[in-house]
C-alpha cells in the first residue's frame, strides 16, 4: 500500500510536498512574538517554504531523465494578471517599497502552482486535508484557552487571540476549513473517528462564536444558504439521511454553545453577547462600519484616477492617506473614522486600486470558470461521496471569498497560504487527476517511460553533466534569496522591537543602535528608517535624522514622519521648511492635535502670535477633553500676557490652574503669571 502510494512521484516531488505540509503547520501555529506582529513570522514563513519548495521541485523537473510533457497550457488568464500585475509593480513609483508585496502575491500563485503539479494520488491529497484538520484543531483549541486564561503566552494582545493571530484571521481560516471537517465527519464510518471530528467541529465551532467576528458571520450565512442549494440541485442529500443521529447529536451542541455565549453568564467573558453583537451589525453609529466605509470610499478614490492598470501592487498603503486628506476635506464628517489604513478591508476594492479594474475584471473571470468547473463536476459525478467532498471544498472557498467584502486575508499570510492551497487541492480533485482513475494513469505512465527508456538512458549520458551545473546554480540562487528575503529582514525585525523595548525605556542610545542594526540588514524597511529618524532627533542629531526621514518617505507614509520633520527643521533653524512639515501634517489629519501644537509653538517662537493662538484654539475645537490641556490654556494665557491683552490672559491661566495635576512644576509659573497681571493692574 505504501508503495503504491507514492510509486508516481519522485523524490524531489515528496519533498516539495512535505515541505508545503510543514509550511500549512508552520505558518499559522509558530509565533514568535518578539518580533512585534504576527505578520512578520508568518510572511517569513511562506518566502522560505516557497524558494525552498520552488526551487526543489524545479531541480527535480530539471533532473528528471526521462520528462513527459503533458499539454496542459497555463491558463492565459493567469498569465495576463501576472503581466499586468509586473508592470504595475515596476511603473508605480514605489518599486522597491512594494517589493515585499510582490513576492508575497506571486508567492501565493507559486505554492498553487506547486499544489497542482505535484498532487498525484488520493493519499496525498487527503494527507493535506488531514493537515489542515489539525491546524484548525489546534487554533481552535489555543482560540478557547486563550480566552479564559489558561494560557500566557501573547496574553498582552487581545483577549481573543490565537497563534495565528487576531479574531477575524483566526475567523477565516476556521471557516475555511469547516465545511471540509464537516464532509469528512459525515462520510466517516469508524465511531471513534466520528467522535473525534464531532468534538473537533464543537471547538470550531465555540471558537467561531467566541471571536465574534461579524463578518465571517455574515459569510458563513451566505455560505450555507449556498450549500444548502447546492444539496437539493445535485440531489446528495442522501449522505445526511443517513447520518442523521450524528447530525442532530452535532445540532444540539452548537445550539448549546450559541446559548452560553448568547446571554451573560460566568462561561461569556465577552464584553457584548451574541446577540449584541449581531444587532450592532445595523448600528449606522458604529465606528468599526463607518471606518470601513471611509476606506472603501477613499479607495474608490484611488480606482477613479487610475482605472486601467491602478497604482501597483503595495501602492495601497503609501497612498491612502493623501487620498484619504483628499475626500475627508470634501466630507468632514468622516473626520473622527480618521486611519492610516494598510488594507482595504475589501480585497477586490484593494485589487481594483492596485493592479486597476483590467486586473480585477481578470481575477472575477478566473473565480467564476473555478465555480464552472466546481458546478461541472458536481453535474457529471455520481458518486455521492465525492460530490460531497467537492461540496465542502467549494463551501470554504466559498466563505473565503465573501469574507474578503469585509476584510484582507490576502494580506495575512497564514490565510492566503491556506487559501491557495485549498484553491489547488480543489483543482487537482475535480480536474486535475481522476483520484478513481488512479491505477489507471499509473500504468500508462509506466507504458510511457518504458517507451522512452533507452532514448533516456542515451540522453543520460550525454548530458549527466549539465543537470549537476543547473542544480549547484539553483542551490547558490535559493542560497542568495534565504539570505536577502528571509533571514535579513527577518533579523532586521528582531533587532527593530529591541530598538522599540529600548526606547520604551528611554535608552535612545541603545535604541539607535539596534534599529541602525535593522535598517543595514534591511534597507528599505521604511518603518525602521523612520524609528531610527526619531532616536536620532532625540539624540540631537538632527542631520542625521532629517537624512532617515526623508529616506523613510520612499517606503512608508506616517502622518508623525511629517510631524518628525517639522521638528527638526525646527533644531535647525529652518522655519520654513518646518512650517512645510507641519502643514502638511496637518493636512494628513485635520485632528492630529500634537501638530497643531507644535505649529503654534513655531508661530510663537517667530513671533507670530495671532498663529500660535490660532493653531492652539483649533486643539481644543478639535479635543475639547485634551488629556494636556492645561499646557495649551497656559501657553494661550503666555501669549496674550505678550500680547500685552491681560483680562484674555487671566482668564486662560484660571483655567489651566483649575486643570494642572498637583504637584507639577508649572503651577508656580501660572501663579507667578497670575501675580505679575494683577500686580501691575493695582500699579496703573
Amino acid at each position: 500500500m505504501e508503495k503504491y502510494r507514492t510509486e508516481n512521484i519522485n523524490f524531489y516531488q515528496r519533498i516539495t510536498l512535505n515541505i508545503i505540509k510543514l509550511l500549512i503547520l508552520f505558518i499559522p501555529l509558530v509565533a514568535y512574538k518578539y518580533v512585534d506582529r504576527y505578520l512578520i513570522n508568518q510572511e517569513t514563513w511562506l518566502k522560505l517554504s516557497i524558494v525552498l519548495g520552488g526551487g526543489i521541485y524545479l531541480i527535480g523537473f530539471l533532473r528528471e531523465e526521462n520528462k513527459i510533457y503533458k499539454k496542459n497550457k497555463v491558463p492565459f488568464p493567469l498569465v495576463l494578471l501576472i503581466l499586468i500585475a509586473v508592470f504595475s509593480f515596476v511603473k508605480n513609483g514605489f518599486l522597491l517599497s512594494s517589493l515585499h508585496d510582490f513576492t508575497i502575491f506571486l508567492a501565493y500563485f507559486i505554492l498553487y502552482f506547486l499544489i497542482i503539479k505535484n498532487i498525484k494520488n488520493q493519499y496525498q491529497f487527503k494527507s493535506f486535508i488531514q493537515i489542515f484538520f489539525l491546524t484548525s484543531f489546534i487554533i481552535a483549541l489555543y482560540t478557547i484557552l486563550h480566552y479564559y486564561n489558561f494560557i500566557s503566552y501573547l496574553q498582552e494582545y487581545d483577549r481573543v487571540a490565537s497563534l495565528i493571530g487576531q479574531k477575524n484571521w483566526i475567523s477565516n481560516y476556521l471557516a475555511l476549513i469547516f465545511p471540509l471537517m464537516f464532509c469528512f465527519y459525515l462520510l466517516e464510518k469508524i465511531k471513534k473517528k466520528k467522535i473525534i471530528y464531532f468534538i473537533s467541529l464543537s471547538l470550531l465551532y465555540a471558537a467561531l462564536i467566541i471571536c465574534q467576528s461579524r463578518g465571517i458571520w455574515i459569510s458563513i450565512s451566505l455560505t450555507l444558504f449556498f450549500g444548502i442549494f447546492l444539496i437539493f440541485k445535485f440531489n446528495f442529500f442522501n449522505l445526511f439521511k443517513e447520518n442523521k443521529k450524528w447530525l442532530i447529536l452535532l445540532l444540539i451542541a452548537f445550539v448549546i454553545i450559541t446559548l452560553i455565549y448568547s446571554v451573560d453568564n460566568p462561561l461569556n467573558k465577552s464584553a457584548f453577547t451574541v446577540s449584541q453583537r449581531v444587532v450592532s451589525t445595523f448600528d449606522e453609529k458604529d465606528s468599526s462600519i463607518n471606518t470601513r466605509i471611509l476606506m472603501w470610499r477613499v479607495t474608490g478614490l484611488m480606482i477613479k484616477d487610475k482605472p486601467f492598470l491602478g497604482g501597483g501592487i503595495g501602492s495601497f498603503k503609501i497612498n491612502y492617506l493623501d487620498y484619504q486628506a483628499r475626500f475627508l476635506k470634501e466630507h468632514p464628517e468622516y473626520n473622527k473614522y480618521w486611519i492610516n489604513a494598510k488594507e482595504a478591508h475589501n480585497e477586490y476594492l484593494q485589487i481594483g486600486a492596485e493592479i486597476g479594474l483590467i486586473g480585477l475584471g481578470i481575477i472575477l473571470i478566473m473565480i467564476l470558470y473555478l465555480y464552472k468547473l466546481f458546478i461541472s463536476f458536481l453535474k457529471k459525478e455520481i458518486d455521492n461521496k465525492r460530490k460531497l467532498i467537492c461540496w465542502g471544498l467549494l463551501l470554504g472557498i466559498t466563505s473565503f471569498l465573501i469574507h474578503s467584502l469585509f476584510t484582507f486575508p490576502l494580506h495575512v499570510p497564514a490565510l492566503g497560504s491556506a487559501f491557495f492551497i485549498i484553491l489547488g487541492l480543489g483543482v487537482v480533485y475535480i480536474k486535475s487527476y481522476g483520484f478513481s482513475e488512479e491505477k489507471y494513469l499509473m500504468e500508462k505512465y509506466k507504458e510511457k517511460n518504458k517507451n522512452n527508456l533507452m532514448n533516456g538512458e542515451k540522453k543520460s549520458l550525454k548530458s549527466s553533466r549539465l543537470p549537476l551545473l543547473y542544480t549547484i546554480l539553483i542551490l547558490l540562487v535559493m542560497l542568495l534569496l534565504i539570505n536577502d528575503i528571509v533571514v535579513g529582514p527577518y533579523l532586521a525585525e528582531i533587532y527593530a522591537y529591541q530598538g522599540e523595548k529600548y526606547f520604551e525605556d528611554d535608552n535612545y542610545i541603545e535604541s539607535a543602535i539596534k534599529y541602525q542594526s535593522a535598517s543595514k540588514l534591511d534597507t528599505f524597511n521604511g518603518r525602521v528608517l523612520y524609528n531610527l529618524g526619531v532616536n536620532y532627533y532625540i539624540l540631537n542629531f538632527y542631520r542625521d535624522a532629517v537624512r532617515k526621514l526623508k529616506e523613510s518617505k520612499k517606503y512608508y507614509n506616517d502622518k508623525n514622519l511629517y510631524g518628525s520633520l517639522g521638528l527638526c527643521y525646527k533644531k535647525m533653524g529652518d522655519y520654513q521648511q518646518a512650517e512645510e512639515e507641519f502643514k502638511y501634517a496637518i493636512y494628513l489629519d485635520v485632528r492630529f492635535t500634537q501638530a497643531y501644537s507644535d505649529l503654534g509653538l513655531l508661530y510663537f517662537e517667530k513671533g507670530n502670535f495671532d498663529g500660535a493662538i490660532e493653531q492652539w484654539k483649533k486643539i481644543l475645537e478639535i479635543e475639547p477633553s485634551f488629556r494636556e490641556k492645561y499646557i495649551i490654556l497656559t501657553n494661550l494665557g503666555m501669549v496674550y500676557k505678550m500680547k500685552e491683552m491681560p483680562d484674555k490672559a487671566l482668564e486662560y491661566f484660571v483655567q489651566a490652574l483649575q486643570l494642572v495635576p498637583e504637584g507639577n512644576p508649572i503651577i508656580e509659573e501660572i501663579e507667578k503669571a497670575i501675580y505679575d497681571i494683577y500686580k501691575s493692574k493695582l500699579e496703573n
